[in-house]
């Protein structure tokens, strides 16, 4: 039996609003780290926090897509999942720490130490144990609590990264920090979550049924964090501490762009997964109408600005990135388009179709980043990283059609292309005139475009911008 979930609108602008905070802690964290520790220090930081990510999913192994279900599905069933899915995050987090430390160690170089590299998987590892409890909330469509939980781990980061800056500002110290918060955000995930964990003598569930529950989600995430993590292990046996820590800080403001388009992508997962199997989703096409018009938008401003926003941001050292920082812009928006349909496709039970166009992405990604990063360096990883996001918006946009029917209509598909394309046409053209100049050009006409085609209408951004205002204010009288 289903329950009523709040409006998608509200609960993705509480979401967002919490991640905007985060992204200010999340800056800080990078700035202190890229001027402390210069390009051949972040490198090599990054490296090692890279390498970890790598499998990043991997302790997970789709438990919380399971959990989210089966909460969603029914708040007061699920005790027995969640209590077999804690030991499974166990024992999978031990397992993958001990497998991090081992490809560290048979990888022929090694631009970070063990050591390093060890600390990096603890605090991946520590991190993952807040999963489930995410999951509840999730499920139960509360992302104003799971706000609250990333705030207040994000804070702990930040004044943990300002500490160890202060007292040593080595490698070592800033990874413990890290370390220590992911331990700390445990605990605090548990006494926000606790009012909304069913009873766990309820429902039975063994440790191998959920794990073959969980391994279809848990493979295409496994995929997906090695997709989107080869290109910096790749730099670092294939080029320079220094290009890795370059590449790094190019996408230290990527990260922020994309972690903002998977929180309002996910928050259509619980919707997706209550709604009719066989009509429309208007959920997904509404999502998918905004992220045509934000997404290039993002891409353009970003991609305009990147020589002066890597220079504020890190200082001028940094600045060599710029030609990454704008590929890579584009390859976030790609990313944006296409989330939405990843989601989808697991929300409907099509999770295997999604985690082969994975790894078929991962494969053609390490092909091309073999062959690139020893002509182009970091610029040649960027190019690949965009090659592949557009193959997967391809595909993910491809299987939609195929197996869900959830179509946006082809007008504002062509409308967005063409506004896009004509925005960067201009960028490209002005830029000898500067940066700020040929940007804020492009950007114009990339909005009187889609004014003119009638994609982005004055009616529809007073719509959206009153639903955010009605959401801010209903949920501060709350």
């Amino acid at each position: 039996m289903t329950h009523r979930l709040q409006s998608l609108t509200r609960v993705t602008t509480v979401l967002l609003f919490g991640r905007v905070l985060g992204v200010a802690f999340g800056l800080t964290n990078s700035v202190v780290l890229a001027r402390v520790l210069g390009t051949e220090g972040l490198g090599q930081y990054a490296y090692a926090m890279g390498l970890a990510a790598m499998f990043g999913l991997l302790p997970n192994l789709g438990l919380s897509t399971v959990i989210t279900r089966a909460v969603a599905r029914d708040p007061n069933g699920g005790g027995g999942i969640i209590r077999a899915a804690a030991r499974a995050q166990a024992l999978l987090g031990l397992a993958v720490f001990a497998l991090i430390l081992l490809v560290a160690a048979v990888l022929p170089f090694q631009p970070a130490s063990l050591w390093q590299v060890g600390l990096a998987a603890a605090q991946l590892v520590l991190g993952s144990f807040t999963w489930p409890y995410l999951a509840v909330l999730a499920g139960h469509a509360r992302y104003d609590r799971v706000a609250v939980i990333e705030l207040v781990a994000g804070m702990m980061g930040t004044i943990g990264v300002l500490i160890a800056a202060r007292f040593g500002g080595t490698i070592v110290s800033f990874l413990w920090a890290h370390v220590v918060s992911a331990g700390a955000s445990i605990a605090i995930a548990k006494i926000v979550v606790d009012p909304f964990l069913p009873d766990a003598r309820e429902g039975r569930c063994t440790l191998p049924s959920i794990i073959r529950e969980a391994v279809p989600f848990g493979a295409a995430a496994a995929v997906q964090s090695l997709y989107t993590r080869v290109d910096i292990m790749l730099l670092g046996q294939l080029s320079s501490s220094a290009m890795v820590g370059l590449y790094s800080a190019a996408y230290k403001p990527i990260n922020m762009v994309l972690n903002f388009g998977a929180s309002a992508a996910g928050t259509l997962f619980p919707y997706l997964v209550q709604e009719s199997q066989g009509h429309p989703s208007g959920s997904f096409e509404r999502v998918m109408r905004v992220f045509l018009v934000v997404a290039p938008a993002v891409a353009l401003f970003m991609g305009g600005i990147s020589d002066t926003l890597l220079r504020l941001l890190f200082g001028t050292e940094f600045a060599a990135g710029a030609t990454m920082l704008t590929i890579l812009s584009w390859s976030a928006a790609a990313n944006w388009l296409y989330a939405p349909c990843g989601i989808a496709l697991q929300a409907r039970g099509k999770e295997h179709v999604w985690m082969r166009a994975l790894a078929g992405a991962c494969l053609l990604n390490v092909l091309l980043n073999l062959w690139a990063i020893p002509r182009w360096g970091g610029v040649g990883a960027a190019a690949s990283t965009l090659i592949c996001e557009v193959g997967l918006l391809m595909a993910g946009a491809f299987m939609m059609v195929r197996h869900l029917g959830l179509v946006i209509p082809r007008a504002i598909v062509l409308a967005s292309c063409s506004a896009a394309t004509l925005g960067l046409a201009v960028w490209v053209g002005l830029k000898p005139w500067g940066d700020l100049v040929a940007t804020a050009a492009a950007g114009l006409v990339y909005v009187c475009v889609l004014w003119l085609l009638r994609v982005a209408t004055t009616a529809d951004i007073a719509k959206l911008v009153g639903r955010f205002r009605e959401t801010v204010q209903g949920h501060a009288r709350a």
